[in-house]
């Protein structure tokens, strides 16, 4: 269990928590830790109890805790939980609105100079590996808008040679994108041909391009995970009982009516409203959206991780027992 190695282990959320804090002790006073970690690995359990601990504010890096009302399917957390720690960047989106990489590391910049100007401390923990390696490695952005004609064109395309077919281009084109890129996630395909066709460049070379000399803020990562893949994967799939359990589907059937245009809008894209609203549509059974809820949260983490492997800077944190 060394202290100030890039991999610090530990049996239990106590034990982790004070390693992870006597590692960070040893950094510069203005280092600011970056919490992240596949989706259940227990990352926002050790954050809370984190911020209480140093009186932290926790800043969201979830690309689907920006949107009001989808509460369950993204584990958010609760009302008592807002109440002991100050939490930003969550609840700041209506189902239909987009959210860019761009703009998270706006506003969580923001949020940094403000408060450290009154001198405040903040944990940002999240599992949207896009955010946390934009604000890390100082992503510097120009993300010019498609036009509608052109946004028109490429989902035209993607329809005639279907979405399969289009992955598989974007695969060739940049195999690195489509590592991180879900087959089934038109939207962010959709994305990538736009780019592609305003700048001819591919994301990777769009990303490689943007990184900056210098960061605004001094960073730590600390990656969470389990050493035995079994163990995440056994919790991934009692986290899909239990937001089932907790009433996802009728969450979903609420939010279907507050939103009419729920078929276009990107929060409903989410892994779990996904798969409900299949269900309420009569395309799944109960059972088989669970099903397919759990398949795609464990296919989620393994890009989620993959995301992370070739990134230096982390500091892997491992669970080696249950908590």
């Amino acid at each position: 269990m060394a202290v100030g190695t890039q991999e610090i282990r530990a049996d239990t959320q106590a034990m982790m928590l004070e390693l992870v804090r006597r590692d960070l002790a040893l950094q510069a006073a203005d280092v600011i830790p970056i919490l992240t970690g596949p989706t259940a690995s227990g990352k926002s359990s050790l954050a809370m109890a984190w911020c209480e601990q140093e009186d932290r504010e926790l800043i969201s890096a979830d690309s689907m805790q920006i949107y009001r009302g989808f509460d369950i399917g993204t584990a958010k957390a609760t009302r008592d939980e807002q109440a002991r720690v100050l939490h930003h960047l969550i609840d700041i989106k209506d189902a239909q609105e987009r959210y860019s990489v761009a703009q998270f590391v706006s506003d969580a910049c923001e949020i940094l100079v403000s408060g450290q100007a009154e001198g405040r401390r903040f944990l940002i923990c999240g599992g949207t590996g896009q955010y946390i390696s934009a604000l890390y490695e100082g992503l510097k952005f120009s993300d010019p808008a498609p036009s509608e004609e052109l946004r028109h064109s490429i989902n035209e395309k993607i329809a005639e040679r279907g979405l399969q077919e289009s992955y598989a281009l974007l695969a060739a084109l940049d195999p690195e994108a489509a590592e991180q890129i879900s087959p089934e996630n038109r939207r962010r395909i959709v994305r990538f041909f736009e780019k592609f066709e305003l700048t001819g460049k591919t994301l990777s070379e769009l990303n490689a391009e943007s990184r900056m000399k210098t960061r605004a803020f001094n960073f730590r990562v600390y990656q969470l995970n389990w050493d035995k893949r079994q163990n995440l994967y056994n919790r991934i799939n009692q986290r899909t009982e239990a937001i089932y359990d907790a009433g996802l589907i009728s969450e979903t059937r609420s939010l279907i009516e507050r939103h009419p245009s729920y078929a276009t809008d990107p929060a409903f894209c989410g892994i779990g409203y996904r798969e409900a609203l299949q269900h309420i549509k009569g395309e799944l059974t109960e059972a088989e959206a669970r099903d397919n809820t759990a398949t795609a949260t464990r296919r989620y983490a393994k890009r989620q991780l993959t995301w992370f492997r070739p990134k230096e800077y982390v500091i892997r944190l491992l669970y080696s027992s249950q908590d």
